[in-house]
Formats: C-alpha cells, sequence, structure tokens
C-alpha cells in the first residue's frame, strides 16, 4: 500500500513537472520575423501597400491578444531582391518565418527552395476558396502558400466621360468609335481577360500543358489575335505597357476608360475622387471575361525553429478564419476575402459589387487561368508575342505560331 501511494506520489509530481514546463514552454516569448513584398512596378500601389501593411499589423495586433507572448517584427522587401536576400540570410539561418508576397513568386521560392511548403495536416483548408489552392500547388503536389487576399482586375473610367461604361466588345468598340479615348495594356496577364470573352481561354490552357490542338482551337486563338489586333487599330483605342501606365494616364485625363487592378483604387481615389468609376471587364461572343486576379499569400520560411513555426502556422490560420477576413478585406473595398464563409454586402457597394463580379467571372475559367500562371515565363514571353501584333509588325498567324512555342517551353 505505502508502495503503491508512494508510486502514485511521484507519478503525481512528474506530471505536474511535465505539466509545468509545458507551460512554461507556451508562454516563453517567440519572435516571428515577416518578410512583406512590395513592388516597384506598379502591381500593387504604394497606396495599398501601405493600407494593407497597417491591416496586416492590425490583424497581429489581435493575434497577440490571443498569444500576448508573441512578437512579430515586419521587414520590407523589393520584389526584385528578395530572392538574393533570402539566400543570404537563410545562408545565416536568419531567414524571416512568414513571407507575404504573391502567388507566382511564393511559387517560385519553394521551387528554388527558399521556402517550406505548407504542413496541410495543419491547415484547415475549407477556409479558403477551394479553387485558389491550385495557384499556390506546384507540379508535385506541395502547397506553396496560404492565399490571404484577392485582388480583381476591373475596369476604371472616368464618369465625366463615359457615363454608360461598355458591358461587351462590342461596346467597347462601340464607344472607342464615338470618342472615348480606350487604354489596354499590352503585357499578356493583364490583357488575358479579352481571352475569355472571345472563347480562347481554354486553347490557350491547352496549348500551355503542350496537348495537341484542334482546329477550333487554332481558329478560337487566332480570333482572339486578330480582334486584339482590330482593336489596336482603332483610332481611340491605345496598347500601352502595363496597367500602372494605363491608370496614370486615366488620373492625368489622357484616357478615358482603362483595364485595371482593383489594388489601384485607393490612389485612384484619392487622386480622382468622385470622377473615378469602376465596372466588371465587359464580356464577349463567347461568354464572361476572363480576368486573371492577383492573389496575395503568406509562405513560411525556411529557417524557423520548431516553436516559431508552430506560432507561423497558428497566425496563418488565424488570417483566414471569417472574421479576420471581413476585418481584413471589407474595410478596404480594395481586396477580397479568400474565406468562402465571408459573405460580401454588394448591395451597399458599387466597387465592392464590381469586385465580386470580377471574382466569378474569373472562377468560370480558373482551371486554365491557374494552369496559365504557373507559366514561369508567361509575362515576359506572351507581351513578347503581343507587342508586334498590336502594333501592326506581325500578323495574327505568325503571332499565334510564336505564342504557342513560348507557351510550350515554359510551362
Amino acid at each position: 500500500m505505502r508502495a503503491r501511494l508512494a508510486a502514485s506520489v511521484l507519478l503525481s509530481t512528474l506530471l505536474l513537472s511535465v505539466s509545468g514546463c509545458s507551460r512554461l514552454v507556451n508562454e516563453l516569448p517567440v519572435m516571428l520575423y515577416l518578410a512583406m513584398v512590395i513592388d516597384q512596378d506598379s502591381t500593387i500601389d504604394t497606396t495599398t501597400q501601405t493600407d494593407f501593411r497597417q491591416r496586416i499589423e492590425l490583424i497581429i495586433s489581435d493575434f497577440r491578444k490571443i498569444k500576448p507572448n508573441v512578437e512579430v517584427q515586419v521587414a520590407l522587401y523589393k520584389r526584385a531582391n528578395l530572392n538574393q536576400e533570402l539566400q543570404r540570410r537563410n545562408a545565416s539561418d536568419l531567414g524571416p518565418d512568414l513571407v507575404v508576397t504573391d502567388a507566382p513568386q511564393a511559387n517560385q521560392l519553394l521551387s528554388d527552395g527558399l521556402t517550406d511548403e505548407l504542413p496541410l495536416q495543419d491547415f484547415k483548408r475549407q477556409q479558403t476558396e477551394t479553387t485558389l489552392w491550385e495557384r499556390v500547388k506546384l507540379n508535385d503536389g506541395r502547397i506553396t502558400a496560404q492565399p490571404i487576399v484577392i485582388y480583381p482586375q476591373i475596369a476604371c473610367f472616368n464618369r465625366e466621360i463615359v457615363q454608360s461604361p461598355p458591358t461587351t466588345l462590342q461596346e467597347l468598340l462601340q464607344q472607342g468609335a464615338s470618342g472615348t479615348r480606350i487604354g489596354l495594356a499590352v503585357s499578356f496577364s493583364e490583357v488575358l481577360w479579352t481571352a475569355g470573352s472571345l472563347g480562347a481561354m481554354q486553347s490557350l490552357s491547352r496549348a500551355n500543358d503542350d496537348q495537341n490542338l484542334s482546329a477550333q482551337d487554332t481558329e478560337s486563338l487566332v480570333a482572339w489575335l486578330t480582334w486584339l489586333q482590330r482593336a489596336s487599330a482603332q483610332q481611340n483605342i491605345s496598347f500601352f505597357q502595363d496597367q500602372g501606365q494605363l491608370e496614370n494616364l486615366l488620373n492625368e485625363g489622357e484616357l478615358d476608360w482603362v483595364s485595371c487592378n482593383s489594388n489601384s483604387l485607393l490612389r485612384l481615389k484619392e487622386l480622382m475622387g468622385d470622377n473615378l468609376g469602376v465596372s466588371p471587364l465587359p464580356r464577349g461572343p463567347a461568354g464572361t471575361a476572363s480576368p486573371m486576379n492577383a492573389v496575395r499569400v503568406l509562405a513560411l520560411g525556411a529557417n524557423s525553429s520548431p516553436r516559431q513555426r508552430e506560432v507561423a502556422v497558428s497566425l496563418a490560420q488565424f488570417l483566414t478564419n471569417p472574421m479576420v477576413q471581413r476585418n481584413l478585406s471589407l474595410r478596404s473595398l480594395a481586396f477580397l476575402p479568400v474565406n468562402p464563409a465571408v459573405s460580401v454586402p454588394v448591395r451597399s457597394s458599387q466597387t465592392l459589387a464590381t469586385l465580386v463580379q470580377s471574382r466569378e467571372d474569373s472562377m468560370l475559367h480558373e482551371s486554365a487561368l491557374a494552369r496559365l500562371a504557373h507559366h514561369r515565363n508567361l509575362a515576359r514571353d506572351g507581351s513578347q508575342v503581343l507587342v508586334p501584333l498590336v502594333f501592326g509588325t506581325s500578323n495574327p498567324r505568325s503571332s499565334l505560331d510564336s505564342l504557342l512555342k513560348a507557351l510550350g517551353s515554359g510551362s
């Protein structure tokens, strides 16, 4: 009896000791380093970057109410320098625990061994729209990052000039013929929305997958390229380098209607005031536009300690819960939540209704868009094909040959 009592006392003491140690470990301070990418190419505008960083910092403050022992230090990195900086810091075991960037760069970082894949068993995947996981999945099945917000591609226009924005490509051409100054981007990913309207998205996707194209596929692609060339031939429709340039020209009064991205709405609203109007991108004879909406994501650094990794995963999960997603997205009117459970009050805001329509249009083409988004050199190679096309130095058939070669070489 005494031996049993002694054993019981010893066991209780050990359990209390283990419990105390575990509690002590959980209460020890944890410092996370978060690298946030800033863009120098108008992909994410400075005003929106500032707004987004402030919202992230507010969420971190809320997270610390649950885990008061956690500190998060945010550092900004230029996109072009990120790989080099991560290589340098990782070599010294000083790499960040979390990286906020876009989906294509997150995919590249994991491919290059600069970040770690998401441990899917630790993530509530239902808190993220299912189709978005395709944007952050490598060919080998690894998930590169947690999507956190969506920046839809839309149309922006000057209300003083454009009273009724075009809802179809035919109306777009008619308004251009009537004197409305229209701007489109020659950047491949930024003009890709027209492929959906003209029925070329699935054919593009098959070409990107190096599949044999049918005669119908070829004709669909030629028709799309022909439309782009004919549009550029109209007096009041012009192609420019990218949407950043288009947005600047809209603000300066040199263009009246442009394709744009919601990441620029805060800046344009400050500059244009009530003259800024927004609408979904025009449909076409084949259906809805196919905007390649940008996705901001959170990747896991490669140098975290086990305790830092545990807290980093917890923070990534916290970012996608419905309340946080609502607070992160809906107060900004610049981006949408990734959590499908978050209801967006489209009746209360024309801007929100436009963003949601863009998201719905994109989802109709999401499988094709996701495959194209994984093309390593899509922006460079596709744009090199489109520039001579829209400036009339190549024809749609020869441009298609160049495009198919570019797509097949980089998927």
